[in-house]
């Protein structure tokens, strides 16, 4: 029997691995309205993609809800524009991108049947840092069977993120397991290695940009995309 009983997902860019809904869904929302189809849809997406270092760090630290920091990076793309729309039309806005997005996330049906089989030997759930509704997400990938509501961890829920032990610790406690028991898997080093390795866990880094680990923590495999973990976590290595 596997020492680890508990696998712990990240979201976005790990098992949501198509990155284009975010894009797709700002240009389509652009063009609905009559104040913003005339932008130019690229330079929109980078202000929204590249907002101030400063928001970044107030939101980190809590300064800033996430509903704030939504807000915020919205007003901060516009301004690019010169335009300064008030807070209903930004609301307004937002709501309109967040379901004209989630059309563009579909079933991935090799990551679909790996979490199913995954499931039938391990615990599994997703701890997410995401600014949008992770279990409409879910929903989108035909995932419900795999992840059940109370085993979705999302940080705009709970008030904190990822590295900050608790949202690892809700989740461990949740399940009723210890640190020793789970391994993470995701693609950010800070959050899905360094926050979850730092608690006790062990962690899969998946590495889908080729960027170098920031510090010396070494987890038990580095893949290039969520598929090749099936071998890692079935094989007799883990048991």
């Amino acid at each position: 029997m596997s020492k680890y009983s508990l696998l712990l997902f990240d979201l976005d860019d790990t098992i949501l691995t198509n990155s284009t809904w975010f894009s797709a869904g700002l240009f389509q929302t652009l063009g609905m309205h009559s104040d913003t189809k005339n932008l130019d849809q690229s330079t929109f997406l980078e202000q929204v993609m590249h907002v101030p270092n400063s928001l970044i760090e107030r939101f980190k630290s809590r300064e800033l809800t996430p509903t704030e920091f939504k807000r915020a990076r919205w007003r901060h793309a516009f301004a690019h524009f010169n335009l300064h729309p008030d807070l209903e039309f930004i609301d307004q806005f937002d709501a309109l991108f967040f379901q004209t997005s989630m059309v563009f996330i579909e079933i991935n049906t090799p990551v679909t049947s790996l979490l199913n089989e995954l499931k039938r030997y391990y615990d599994v759930g997703i701890v997410t840092n995401g600014l949008y509704d992770s279990r409409m997400k879910i929903r989108q990938m035909g995932l419900c069977d795999v992840f059940s509501e109370d085993t979705i961890f999302h940080a705009e829920h709970l008030g904190y993120r990822k590295p900050d032990p608790e949202i690892y610790l809700t989740a461990l406690q949740h399940f009723g397991k210890e640190p020793k028991e789970t391994i993470f898997i995701g693609d950010s080093w800070i959050h899905d290695v360094v926050g979850p390795m730092e608690m006790g866990m062990k962690a899969i880094w998946v590495n889908n940009k080729g960027v170098s680990p920031s510090t010396n923590h070494t987890p038990v495999a580095v893949v290039s995309e969520v598929a090749e973990i099936r071998n890692i976590l079935l094989k007799e290595l883990l048991l």
